[in-house]
Formats: structure tokens, C-alpha cells, sequence
């Protein structure tokens, strides 16, 4: 009886003994558990910051991205103006060069056919100084009519000279009202696209009673598809910068630009 009950107390100290090194050895692990996941946590909460830092730096890099496309849609916009206009310039000299050309040669007969006039004028009066007296009247009758023609002549000529030489300053000062608009603003054709449709370039101009600041609707198959702004217009074109809010589907060359109040 002693040796079992002394067995079970053994037995007892033993367990007792196993129970304290497990519980240690728990709280142990524990500890160790704990410090790993709060070294996982602040790498976590590097983590995010790093995250939103890339975050922050890409919004940075979309944005001027986006202000470097709108800069390069309006520096194509001013290019194709530029372009335009410089055509336009020589297709002007050309047609003030040819009308100078015709001028001069206008001019040109005019002094010729005055001159010959006047030698006819003073062989008809030396011809009269030794007719007779019926052949004198007649001459006299033939010098008054040429007299009358050479002064004609002479106020062509003075007339021709003036305005070649006020013609053009006139011209450029003048200010023509602008035309009403023609019936081909009710459907005019767009005939270019500006980059990610920033602006588009209509088969109108001044001569159609088109100016800066009119709105034109854009259209495709009767549906109204964006909206735009006239920027620049000349004799046979106009730009117009694009809505982007109005814009619900790409834009193409061959769509249709109708005005609207």
C-alpha cells in the first residue's frame, strides 16, 4: 500500500514537472510568435506606404502625361494653322503676282497704242498744213478726234497708274462686312482629325460666313457624336477645338459638321 501510494506521488511530481516545462515552453514560443508577427506587421505597414507612394507617383506621371498630350495636340493644332495659312499666303501671291503681270502688260499696250496715236496726230496736222481747203476740214474734223482719243488715253493711263499704286493699300484696309452663312454650314465636311480628337479641321472658311466662336455639332449618320468651337478660320478653312465632355465615340475625317446657335 505504501509503495503504491509513494508510486503515485512520484508519478504525480513527474507530471507536475512536465506540466510546468510544457506550459514554459508554450509561453516561450509564444513570445517568439508574437515578436515575428509584429516584425511581419511593420513590414506590412512598409509595405502600404510604399504602395502608396508608387500610387501617388504614377497619378504624377499620368497627369503629365496627360498635359504633355493636350500640349502636343495644340502645338499639331497651331501647326496645321501655320501650315494652312502659309498656302493660303502663296496661293494669294501667286494670284497678286499674275494680276501684276497683267497690269503691266495692260499698260504696256496702252503707251504703245498712245504713241502710235500721237504720230498719227502729228502726221495728219503736217498733212493739213499743204491740202486743200476741203481736205483741210476733214483733217481738221480727223485731229480734233484724235485729240479727243489721246486725252482719253492719257486719263487711262493716269487712272491705270493710281490705283496700282493705292490699289492694294486699299484693298488691305478695307473691312468687308462677313458674309451670312452659306448653306454649306448646314453639312460641311470635316476633313481632319486633331490627336486624340482635341480639334478638327471643317471644309469651311470666311467665305462661308464662318468666324471664331461659332459652335458646330459633329455628326455621323444623323447622330450627333461631339460638339466643337471655332479657334481659327480662314478663306477655305476653319479649326474648331473639340468638347472632350461631348465626345462619345472617335472622331473621323468625313463626319459631318453642322452650326448651331
Amino acid at each position: 500500500m505504501k509503495a503504491l501510494t509513494l508510486a503515485l506521488c512520484i508519478l504525480a511530481l513527474l507530471g507536475s514537472a512536465a506540466s510546468g516545462y510544457f506550459w514554459w515552453q508554450i509561453g516561450d514560443t509564444k513570445k517568439q510568435l508574437q515578436s515575428k508577427l509584429e516584425t511581419e506587421r511593420a513590414g506590412a505597414e512598409a509595405l502600404r506606404e510604399d504602395l502608396a507612394k508608387a500610387t501617388a507617383a504614377r497619378t504624377a506621371v499620368q497627369a503629365d502625361l496627360t498635359r504633355s498630350d493636350a500640349d502636343l495636340g495644340d502645338a499639331k493644332s497651331r501647326l496645321t494653322a501655320a501650315e494652312a495659312r502659309t498656302i493660303q499666303v502663296a496661293r494669294e501671291a501667286e494670284t497678286l503676282k499674275r494680276s501684276v503681270s497683267e497690269k503691266e502688260a495692260s499698260e504696256k499696250k496702252l503707251t504703245a497704242d498712245l504713241d502710235a496715236l500721237r504720230r498719227e496726230l502729228v502726221q495728219t496736222r503736217l498733212a493739213a498744213q499743204s491740202g486743200s481747203p476741203e481736205e483741210i476740214e476733214k483733217y481738221k474734223q480727223t485731229i480734233a478726234t484724235l485729240e479727243a482719243r489721246v486725252i482719253h488715253m492719257q486719263s487711262t493711263a493716269t487712272t491705270s497708274a493710281a490705283s496700282s499704286e493705292n490699289g492694294e493699300s486699299n484693298a488691305s484696309s478695307a473691312n468687308p462686312s462677313r458674309p451670312e452663312l452659306s448653306a454649306r454650314t448646314a453639312a460641311a465636311r470635316v476633313a481632319k482629325v486633331g490627336r486624340k480628337n482635341s480639334f478638327v479641321v471643317l471644309e469651311l472658311g470666311t467665305n462661308d460666313g464662318v468666324a471664331v466662336g461659332q459652335k458646330f455639332l459633329l455628326t455621323r449618320k444623323g447622330e450627333t457624336i461631339a460638339e466643337s468651337v471655332i479657334s481659327e478660320v480662314n478663306a477655305g478653312y476653319a479649326i474648331a477645338q473639340v468638347v472632350p465632355s461631348s465626345i462619345k465615340t472617335t472622331l473621323t475625317a468625313g463626319d459631318v459638321a453642322t452650326y448651331t446657335k
